[in-house]
Formats: structure tokens, C-alpha cells, sequence
């Protein structure tokens, strides 16, 4: 970032203080698809314990924000990690929750562009990218760009947005979205498959997940322009935060999707 530009992650930063998980889901989701990757690249010993049954993983998670589930992800499968992650102080936070947790040199952060990161193709045993699919492009170049990241028979943890029914055009008017950017769940997952990965598990945000991120997101906001009511950008945070949460309550607790889905890649 230039010094003295604006900072343009300033509003998102804000917006998930003391947020660990970035989106409208829960940790025991998470866990329970990271136990299906953890179960499939074990066996089992005497006593019933599961032991690794080949190289030790490697991690990628893009846009890995706070880190935590790079970190959870490593603390379950072993092996080593790379997090990419372009806004500054969410960096820090995953370096800070890297050291706290795991065991020095286990994993690494690359504060950059997932452009710039100069990442190794075909080398991860698991990609994730649950929240960052503009790091690639739209959700069929997510599907192919993590297709070239993961080993033959790699994993992907990706976290597609979908469209639980068609959306108000008034709705796309308040956040400046399209209905083409997203699609049905199940046309999300079509995608998938014809981009030759296996679904192996699909987990749907509840409304409980996302009314905890959405009000937490918003309370962040407002408490931030709040305590600083002189700031150059409390007026146009305190509009824009304002005007999402309305249409949340108004239109997306109903037409906005979020899914955890766990891929597996094919021989090609």
C-alpha cells in the first residue's frame, strides 16, 4: 500500500474486530469437513488411533484472513502451511495465531495478492479458499485456478456464495451486486463437477451462522463510528453499514446462500 493512500481494507478490518472465522459460519462446521479430509488421509493403528498414511500435507489457504483456519486445518492434519492473505492487519493476526498455536516453521504468511505469492502448482494436499473467490476471478475460475494448485487427488475447501432464490433487484442495488455472479446451490455444485472435482460434503451456513456473523459485522461498525465520530470515514461507514444491514434484514437472511464445500480432485 502507498504510504498516505487510503486504506482500502480499513472498513473490512473494522467490520470483523474480534472475529476469529471471517463469514457466516461456525467452528464445528468447519471441523467436521476437516475430520473427512483428516479420516481420509489416515489409517488406522492398534488402539483405533489414525495415524498419516503418506507424505506429510501441505495447506494453501487463500485469502486466509485471521488465520484460523489455516491454523485449525494444521493443528488437525499436521504437515505445513502457506496462508496468502493482502490486508495488513488480518496478517499480522494469522502470524500472531500461527506462533501461539502450532510449532515454529509449521506455517507461513505471504502478505500479497494471491497474483504476487508466486505459490507452486500442484503441491498443496489442500487448498481452501472460503472466503476470497475474487482472488481467482468468479467461482468457475476458483474451481480451475485451485485445480492447479492442489496435488492429483487433492482436496479443496471453498466457500461459494449462492442464490437461495432469485434475487430483488433492489437488493443487488444495495451492495452493487448482479444475479450473475452467483447461482444456485445446486448449479454451484454442477459447476464443480464439470470442472472435474468429487462433492464429498456440503455444509449450508444456517440462519444461525449467519445472523451471528451478519449482527456482529454491523455492531463492529457502528461501535467503531461511534468512538469516532470526528473520523473522515465514519459518515460513509456508518451509511454504508446502515444500508447493508437494512437489506440484510430485508431481503438477504432469505436470498443470500453461503456453502463450506469440500472437493476432491479428479486424475485430470
Amino acid at each position: 500500500m502507498t504510504p498516505g493512500a487510503p486504506d482500502p481494507f480499513r472498513f473490512t478490518t473494522i467490520a470483523h474486530a474480534n472475529r476469529t472465522l471471517l463469514g457466516p459460519v461456525s467452528g464445528a462446521s468447519i471441523d467436521a469437513l476437516l475430520e473427512v479430509v483428516a479420516q481420509a488421509g489416515s489409517a488406522t493403528a492398534a488402539g483405533g488411533a489414525h495415524v498419516s498414511s503418506g507424505p506429510p500435507p501441505r495447506v494453501l489457504d487463500v485469502g486466509c484472513g485471521k488465520g484460523e483456519l489455516l491454523v485449525r486445518a494444521l493443528e488437525r492434519l499436521g504437515g505445513t502451511g502457506v496462508g496468502v492473505e493482502p490486508n495488513p492487519a488480518f496478517a499480522e493476526d494469522a502470524r500472531e495465531r500461527i506462533a501461539n498455536r502450532l510449532v515454529p516453521d509449521m506455517a507461513v504468511v505471504i502478505e500479497s495478492k494471491l497474483a504476487d505469492a508466486l505459490v507452486a502448482p500442484h503441491t498443496f494436499t489442500l487448498g481452501i479458499c472460503t472466503g476470497s473467490l475474487h482472488a481467482f476471478g468468479d467461482w468457475r475460475t476458483a474451481l480451475n485456478g485451485m485445480q492447479r494448485l492442489v496435488t492429483r487427488d487433492g482436496w479443496a475447501l471453498m466457500g461459494p456464495g449462492y442464490w437461495r432464490e432469485s434475487p430483488h433487484a433492489d437488493y443487488l442495488a444495495a451492495f452493487g451486486g448482479r444475479e450473475g455472479e452467483q447461482h444456485s446451490l445446486l448449479a454451484t455444485l454442477a459447476l464443480a463437477r464439470d470442472a472435474g472435482w468429487q462433492v464429498e460434503a456440503c455444509h449450508e451456513s444456517t440462519t444461525g451462522e449467519w445472523d451471528d456473523y451478519e449482527h456482529a459485522y454491523a455492531a463492529n461498525v457502528r461501535a467503531w463510528c461511534d468512538a469516532h465520530p470526528d473520523d473522515p470515514d465514519a459518515g460513509a461507514f456508518r451509511e454504508r453499514i446502515e444500508t447493508w444491514a437494512r437489506a440484510y434484514e430485508k431481503w438477504g437472511r432469505g436470498t443470500m446462500g453461503y456453502a463450506l464445500v469440500l472437493l476432491r480432485r479428479g486424475g485430470r
